[in-house]
């Protein structure tokens, strides 16, 4: 992979490379779940996403997000 230049992430805390993110501070995946940016399909290998650079880290505020769009268990009916 070529050498590409990392920035952190404002929200998340993440490094992540510059060139893969639609936001200039945000990571891929803070700009996807936040504003709805394409994102990718991470590949984690060695604690970092082979396509965008991510960590996997997440912010509450983004777990919180997240748990909230999961489906809970289904009610008796």
């Amino acid at each position: 992979m070529a050498d590409l230049s990392t920035k952190t992430c404002d929200e998340c805390g993440s490094t992540y490379f510059a060139e893969t993110s639609a936001m200039a501070n945000l990571c891929p995946e803070c700009a996807h779940r936040l504003y709805g940016y394409a994102n990718y399909d991470h590949r984690l290998e060695d604690g970092q996403c082979l396509a965008c650079g991510w960590d996997g880290s997440r912010s509450k505020l983004i777990a919180r997000l997240i748990s909230s769009f999961m489906p809970g268990p289904a009610s008796p009916a």
